[in-house]
């Protein structure tokens, strides 16, 4: 047997997994714990955040403030430099959206689904809770060109819309990576999400840091005041008239 056709029929053989994967449910419940646990996150009653935003390479300044209660409403502006203002809101029953471009409109479908996600109140120790199913993956490429850490990753898979993957640091267990595609009007926008900086308060850990690429643009997002259990009045989610 020659050398080549050695090498051909290695190159045909298929691949044996070094390790196996550790089933899902278990990555997710070393994160849940990571973060906190439980306990402390349902202690929890609203959610007041402040992010500066900056767009890399374009010197491009903003900021965003989110709100969130425990009763499942939740209110996110963005406001970019020479862009404009970005909401996003759910009153517990209607999510909509407003923005420059599109205006203002309800979310449905896979864009409802996405915003649905994303409102959930307390979700990061019960992750689980918020997807058709879960499995474990392999960390796409996208991902482990991130880090050099080893990666623990979860195929998240939603009611409508396209899966997305999260991938956990090995030994911390918390989240560095996200790849998947964002909903819109103008088709299905893949992107990135890089977290860092974590820090611990009221006995919760959270990240301080996300980076969001998309395409050829990269957000820095970085919080600048976190604010837990105050009161915030119901009037400030519901959607505007137009």
């Amino acid at each position: 047997m020659t050398i080549a056709v050695l090498i051909s029929l290695l190159a045909a053989a298929p691949a044996q997994d070094a390790t196996p994967l550790r089933p899902a449910q278990a990555i997710l419940a070393d994160y849940a714990d990571a973060v906190g646990g439980r306990e402390a996150w349902k202690r929890l009653r609203s959610v007041h955040v402040k992010r500066s935003l900056t767009v890399a390479g374009q010197g491009a300044n903003g900021s965003e403030e989110h709100w969130a209660t425990a009763d499942g409403k939740n209110l996110s502006v963005s406001t970019l430099q020479n862009v404009g203002t970005f909401r996003q809101g759910g009153d517990g029953r209607t999510t909509w959206s407003q923005d420059p471009v599109f205006g203002l409109r309800k979310l449905d479908g896979a864009e409802g689904e996405e915003a649905r996600i994303n409102g959930a109140w307390n979700a990061e120790p019960d992750l689980a809770s918020l997807y058709l199913n879960v499995r474990s993956v392999l960390p796409p490429k996208e991902a482990a060109a991130e880090t050099s850490a080893s990666l623990e990753c979860v195929e998240l898979q939603k009611k409508l819309g396209k899966p997305s993957v999260l991938c956990f640091d090995a030994k911390t267990h918390l989240r560095v990576v996200q790849t998947g595609v964002q909903p819109s009007p103008g088709g299905d926008i893949p992107y990135k999400l890089v977290f860092g900086d974590w820090r611990t308060i009221q006995g919760i850990k959270t990240w301080y840091l996300e980076k969001m690429t998309a395409g050829p643009t990269t957000v820095e997002g970085r919080i600048t005041s976190l604010v837990l259990d105050e009161k915030i009045p119901a009037s400030r989610f519901k959607m505007p008239k137009p």
